[in-house]
């Protein structure tokens, strides 16, 4: 596909931008405290003026979810990932749930197994130190030549290493840690919400920028409750719904 852009249309490119900075807030690329990209940076990425960039920054600034400090840059506020308004729905369920119906007809693409040091926020998931070196799976999933979700997975050094690359192109992640390496998993949490496609997602599912996306962060752990895995999932929406079922004898009714 051609190299992905904000789209010009009814909504303003400085909100466009805004609405993206605040989905990679949510999702993690950009933590609290952190030093965001410079404004001739997000110019250049997303092809746009710098006084788009500049009206887009200052209205997060303004909104207390960036912070500018003279002389040094623009940062993530502390706590701006904690949206007051946001409502925590909790369920439970199987752990063979969490893998979705229907892959078993997709074809999956690997876009690299790469080593890399974990970023903050892969650290805290995992239990690791930031730092701490971490095994990043990439991949996508398609139907009949349509791009549906992009995933990376992100796993502890002595667990990823031992995967091949052939491993999950026939297979489920969650079926390759239990069946191959043997591992017990005992338990997954799951976090949905809807996000704004930035570069690297449009890129990967063949969207334009700022175009809504579903994304669903799941932690996967094993006895003891040792997370093994960090997956960051986005799925096109225009192509999945999340259907929920409920089973009303497993559930206390208030």
């Amino acid at each position: 596909m051609k190299t992905p852009s904000l789209e010009k249309n009814n909504i303003p490119l400085y909100v466009q931008l805004e609405q993206i900075i605040k989905s990679q807030i949510m999702t993690g690329e950009l933590l609290a405290g952190k030093q965001i990209p410079t404004e001739k940076e997000f110019a250049e990425t997303y092809r746009v003026s710098s006084i788009t960039v500049r009206q887009a920054i200052l209205d997060l600034v303004k909104e207390g979810l960036l912070l500018r400090k003279q002389g040094k840059g623009t940062f993530v506020k502390q706590g701006a990932a904690n949206a007051k308004n946001i409502m925590t729905l909790k369920v439970r369920g199987d752990i063979n749930d969490v893998v979705p119906e229907g892959l078993a007809s997709q074809k999956v693409r690997v876009l690299d197994i790469t080593r890399m040091s974990s970023p903050t926020r892969v650290a805290k998931a995992l239990g690791l130190v930031e730092g701490e070196e971490v095994i990043r799976i990439r991949r996508t999933r398609s139907d009949n030549n349509v791009l549906l979700s992009y995933v990376k997975n992100y796993l502890r050094p002595e667990i990823g290493e031992r995967i091949e690359k052939e491993d999950l192109l026939s297979q489920p992640m969650l079926y390759v840690l239990r069946h191959k390496l043997g591992l017990p998993l005992r338990a997954g949490v799951q976090y949905l919400m809807a996000v704004i496609a930035d570069y690297e997602i449009a890129s990967a599912l063949s969207v334009s920028i700022s175009s809504p996306v579903l994304y669903l962060e799941t932690i996967i752990s094993a006895e003891g409750d040792l997370p093994v895995d960090f997956v960051q999932t986005f799925y096109r929406s225009d192509q999945f719904k999340y259907t929920l079922k409920i089973d009303l004898d497993e559930i206390k009714m208030a």
